[in-house]
């Protein structure tokens, strides 16, 4: 195991040395990029939800103000899904975000990069099942995130990234893959 550790460390630190061009963002500012990934929800309401996880999805644009910065909005949406403890009618959870964040990039090499995002969520959470009134929360909420990104030649990208969501009486704890274009 720790030789499979130690050829990826020396790969990632021979990425510069193998690459011929220069980074493969210069001269492109925008990107459109589609999230998926898997994760936990957890809420302070006593016996709210039943769930085993959560799947997350969504599509963000971002700016690029210059190779360190850019600006970032899209949507995530995301519910609580039940494989081992659900059985017969359960309560469950699905959400709504509308995002904003500034993403901070720190190169590791011309084709890898690793970032930092800090910025602001609009949620609306909605509890249902379980033959009981459905129950709606919403607000404003903080949205942090760290993750590593691949740009390939052509402005094809791929990203892995770990994201909390802070939505009042509920928090999600994800790890997506994101595949991404930049223009």
């Amino acid at each position: 195991m720790k030789n499979i550790y130690l050829t990826l460390v020396l790969f990632a630190l021979a990425q510069p040395c193998l690459a011929a061009d220069g980074i493969s963002s210069d001269g492109k500012s925008h990107t459109l990029s589609i999230n998926w990934g898997f994760g936990s929800v957890n809420t302070d309401i006593s016996s709210e939800i039943d769930v085993d996880g959560d799947a997350i999805g969504g599509y963000v644009y971002g700016y690029k103000y210059d190779s360190t910065w850019t600006v970032n909005v899209g949507k995530l949406s995301g519910g609580s899904f039940c494989i081992i403890t659900c059985f017969g009618d359960v309560r469950n959870l699905n959400y709504d975000s509308y995002i904003l964040n500034i993403k901070g990039s720190m190169p590791l090499s011309n084709r890898w990069s690793f970032y930092g995002t800090l910025g602001a969520n609009s949620y609306e959470v909605v509890f249902s099942g379980n033959s009981r009134i459905d129950r709606t929360d919403s607000g404003v909420g903080v949205l942090l995130a760290t993750g590593f990104d691949f740009r390939a030649y052509n402005g094809f990208g791929l990203g892995f990234e770990a994201i909390y969501l802070d939505m009042g009486h509920t928090s999600g704890e994800s790890f997506t893959l994101n595949f991404s274009y930049m223009f």
